[in-house]
Formats: structure tokens, C-alpha cells, sequence
């Protein structure tokens, strides 16, 4: 589903205080093409804290579902030559003996990250914000707030999303959860369209998540199926009947589910 681009150069090394890992940015080569991407590097002690790769690559494909924009995305291949062209203190970064391909996203060539203190109004003319709640609800990603919005605006006023390696925080007790109507804060208050949506008038509340219902009541799952096997087959685990269970569950049950986020906002 993914193409895979094959490490030319390592351009640049970004800086951690954007993230919570340092993600190369690397010209990689495919399709004919020379592009950046910036490439994940995971440690296995970061793999095995939450299923990562799954995630990125679970919510891109997740968003253009719900008609959100995201940067392409692409394995990435470093082979050999590539590693060794690295500065010693980044190769010793790299497990030679992890031949998997990495998650690699598009650079945008022109970009802002989401500035503090933006205006409802402007920050509504970037994207359907109660969609953008609602989404980040539904994937459990708790890693889009005020403090890192993961959001990247363009001068034509489009809204990307990127980094969901926070994604897919689902376990055991996540469906029951739901069915005790409990949405932690960390998925809700803190997201950085809340402020936007509690402010709302009462019919623009009454009208919230309509939209995202519709896109989830038409959701392919057994297409988000071959998207998490895509994954599994490259090398990365993520328990993924557990991840099915959760998403057919919200999907059986849309207005549960909206009616649970429109009383996160009243």
C-alpha cells in the first residue's frame, strides 16, 4: 500500500525539543524522484513502549479516510552504504542488526508549526476542527496539544497532520471504557481544538461530529486491516485483534460514540 524509498543523505538531524525522538531529515530516492523525508528512528526500547510504526502509518492512512491532510508517507530503506555514510555519532544510533525499513513522511516545502494563541476563526478556516477532535479521539491518539499540536499550516491556509506514533493507545479495558462513558482527559480537554469547541454556540454544538459520523459509518475497515499487516510484515508487532475489536466496536456504535465527545465539549 506504502512505496518504499530507498536513503540517499542525511540532510539534517532534528532537534528533540520538537518531538519526543530526533527524526532525520534524508534524501531519498524512488519513483524517479529525489525528495526529503523525515525518517523515524526508533530505539526497540521505543518500540516496545507502544506500537509506533503501526501508529504513524495507521493514522495517515486514517485521516485521508476522514478527508484530513497528512504529508505522503513511505518506508525507507537504509541499506548499508547510507549507514555508513553517517557521522559516527549518529551511526552508533542505528542497530546494525535492524534491517527493517523506517517511517519516513514528506517534507512540505513551505510550512509554520501551529502558533500558540491563534484565533477560532482562523484556526477554523484551516480545517473542521470538531472533525479534527473527533479523529484524534477515535485513532486514541493523546499527542496533539497546545504544547505540540503536531498540526503544520501552509500559506494556501491547508492544515497538515503529522507524528502519530502516539496513536492506537488501545488495551484491554479501552471498549469498557466506553461503555461507561469514560474519555480521559488526555484524549479530550487537552486536545488543541477544545478551547475552539467549548466556545461554540449552542447550535454550532448541537451540530458538531456530524460530518465524522458519516465518514466513520462508511469506514473500510478491512482496508485499516491491510494497513496494520503491512506493518506486522515488516518486522513491527502491535496486537492487532485487540485493534480491530476497539475500532469495529466504535464503528457499530456512531452515536454512542458522538454523543460521549459532544458531552466532552457542553
Amino acid at each position: 500500500m506504502f512505496p518504499t524509498y530507498k536513503a540517499i543523505k542525511l540532510l539534517r538531524v532534528i532537534d528533540a525539543v520538537h518531538g519526543h525522538t530526533e527524526p532525520w531529515v534524508v534524501l531519498c530516492e524512488g519513483e524517479n524522484k529525489l525528495e526529503a523525508f523525515v525518517v523515524k528512528i526508533f530505539t526497540e526500547e521505543h518500540l516496545l513502549e507502544k506500537p509506533r510504526v503501526h501508529g504513524e502509518f495507521c493514522g495517515t492512512w486514517m485521516a485521508g479516510e476522514f478527508d484530513l491532510l497528512t504529508p505522503e508517507v513511505a518506508w525507507i530503506e537504509m541499506d548499508q552504504d547510507f549507514i555508513h555514510s553517517l557521522p559516527p555519532e549518529l551511526e552508533q544510533k542505528l542497530d546494525f542488526h535492524d534491517d527493517r525499513l523506517k517511517f519516513g513522511s514528506s517534507m512540505l516545502s513551505t510550512f509554520q508549526h501551529f502558533p500558540p494563541g491563534i484565533k477560532n476563526s482562523q484556526f477554523e478556516k484551516y480545517l473542521p476542527v470538531d472533525r479534527l477532535f473527533a479523529f484524534d479521539n477515535f485513532i486514541r491518539n493523546s499527542d496533539r496539544g497546545s504544547h505540540k499540536p503536531n498540526l503544520l499550516l501552509t500559506p494556501d491556509e491547508d492544515a497538515f497532520l503529522i507524528d502519530h506514533e502516539y496513536a492506537l493507545e488501545i488495551d484491554s479495558s479501552t471498549i469498557s471504557d466506553f461503555e461507561n462513558s469514560n474519555l480521559p482527559g488526555r484524549f479530550s480537554s487537552t486536545h488543541i481544538t477544545y478551547p475552539v469547541l467549548v466556545s461554540g454556540s449552542a447550535n454550532q454544538k448541537h451540530h458538531y461530529f456530524e460530518e465524522f459520523e458519516i465518514y466513520l459509518r462508511s469506514l473500510n475497515l478491512k482496508d485499516f486491516r491491510k494497513v496494520l499487516m503491512e506493518v506486522e510484515n515488516q518486522g513491527y508487532h502491535a496486537e492487532i485483534g485487540m485493534i480491530m475489536d476497539y475500532f469495529h466496536y466504535i464503528q457499530a456504535n456512531p452515536t454512542t460514540f458522538v454523543n460521549l465527545l459532544k458531552r466532552q465539549v457542553l
